[in-house]
């Protein structure tokens, strides 16, 4: 750590281990994230940087759903690129739309975030940057009383994924449940079972 005397990194313990010892195990178990029940959410939105239509999740426990939620509200009341449009119309599939705009999908969103949060869970998505980045600084913005319930710590699955040997960019086998691709509660299923996976294979190390 930065700022320790080396002659102070040997101190033993009652438990015949040294500080230093006891020190790094104890970083090691905080490698992984603690908490049992994850918020773990997915977001489809205009191109990387574009605003997000689309948004989905639910709080999982070892992978499996407790409850979840899935909103949308119209393309065309999102910000993006006109290629960006013609991509998602190409590729994400038609959802039932469940709010007029992106400031009423991010109200349901935060809603169903500060129900997780009150229960407990953390937050987490596969890959943060750019696009679920963007939707969390958006909820902010849309109201700053949202700061003191903002996820703190937010777990980004793909850098677990890489702490247990895993490659976060590969693509994985999805289960029924898990399709199509570009569904945002779809994906947040898988997100969700890779996380399990994940903390699964670090936990056996």
């Amino acid at each position: 750590m930065a700022g320790r005397k080396p002659e102070n990194t040997m101190i033993k313990t009652d438990s015949n281990k040294s500080e230093t010892v006891a020190e790094a195990e104890s970083e090691a178990t905080l490698a992984a994230p603690s908490c049992s029940a994850f918020f773990v959410f997915d977001v489809e939105s205009i191109g990387l940087h574009g605003e997000g239509f689309a948004v989905a999740g639910g709080v999982y426990i070892a992978g499996a759903a407790q409850w979840e939620f899935c909103f949308c509200c119209p393309t065309d009341k999102a910000e993006g690129l006109q290629a960006d449009r013609d991509w998602v119309s190409r590729n994400v599939p038609v959802m039932e739309e469940t709010d007029r705009d992106t400031y009423g999908l991010r109200l349901a969103f935060w809603q169903a975030w500060e129900k997780a949060k009150a229960g407990g869970a953390e937050m987490a998505a596969e890959c943060l940057w750019p696009v679920e980045a963007r939707f969390l600084q958006d909820c902010i913005r849309d109201d700053a009383q949202r700061l003191p319930t903002a996820p703190y710590p937010c777990h980004e699955i793909a850098s677990v994924m890489l702490s247990a040997g895993m490659n976060p960019m590969a693509t994985y086998d999805r289960t029924p449940s898990e399709m199509p691709r570009h569904n945002p509660l779809a994906d947040a299923r898988q997100s969700a079972r890779l996380l399990s996976e994940a903390l699964a294979r670090m936990s056996n190390k």
